[in-house]
C-alpha cells in the first residue's frame, strides 16, 4: 500500500517551500550604532550589509618577521645589537604549555649568530620561536638546539 500526498496545484508547492525564504529576507535599518528590522525614522532607508566582506588585516609584523624582531628581543642577549639573523624557517604546528595550559602554536626555527659576554661570536645556533595561531604574538622562545 502506497500513500502519496498529492497537491492540486503547483502554486501550493511553491507557496509551501517559498515561505521560509520570505522570512529570511527582512530588511535591516541602521539606528545610530545598532541595526533594527523596524525603521527608527520616517525616512529610514534599508542598510546594505555585505556578507562577503573580509576583516581588515591587523597592522604590525607577523610570522617570520615577528620571530626575527620580537622573538630575538625576548632572548635578552648580552649584545642584542650585534645579533645576526641568519635564517628563519617555518615549522609546523605544535602544542606547547602556555600559562599552565596546553595551547596550539606555530613554530619557527631561527638561526642566529650572536656575541657572548666576552664579545666573540658564538657561531650559528638554532632557536625555536612559538607564535599564536594567527602568527601575531610571540608565546615562547626556546633555548638553542645544535
Amino acid at each position: 500500500m502506497r500513500s502519496l500526498i498529492r497537491f492540486s496545484s503547483p502554486w501550493a508547492v511553491a507557496l509551501l517551500f517559498g515561505l521560509p525564504v520570505q522570512g529570511m529576507a527582512q530588511p535591516l535599518y541602521r539606528c545610530g550604532n545598532t541595526y533594527s528590522q523596524t525603521p527608527c525614522a520616517p525616512d529610514a532607508a534599508p542598510a546594505r550589509i555585505s556578507a562577503g566582506a573580509a576583516p581588515d588585516q591587523a597592522s604590525g609584523a607577523s610570522g617570520k618577521d615577528l620571530c626575527a624582531t620580537e622573538g630575538v628581543a625576548q632572548m635578552r642577549f648580552p649584545d642584542p645589537e650585534s645579533t645576526r639573523v641568519v635564517a628563519v624557517a617555518k615549522g609546523g604546528a605544535e602544542v606547547i604549555q602556555y600559562a599552565g595550559k596546553p595551547l596550539a602554536s606555530r613554530k619557527f626555527n631561527i638561526t642566529l649568530n650572536t656575541k657572548n659576554e666576552v664579545g666573540a661570536y658564538m657561531g650559528e645556533r638554532v632557536y625555536v620561536c612559538y607564535l599564536s595561531e594567527d602568527e601575531r604574538r610571540v608565546l615562547k622562545v626556546d633555548s638553542p638546539r645544535r
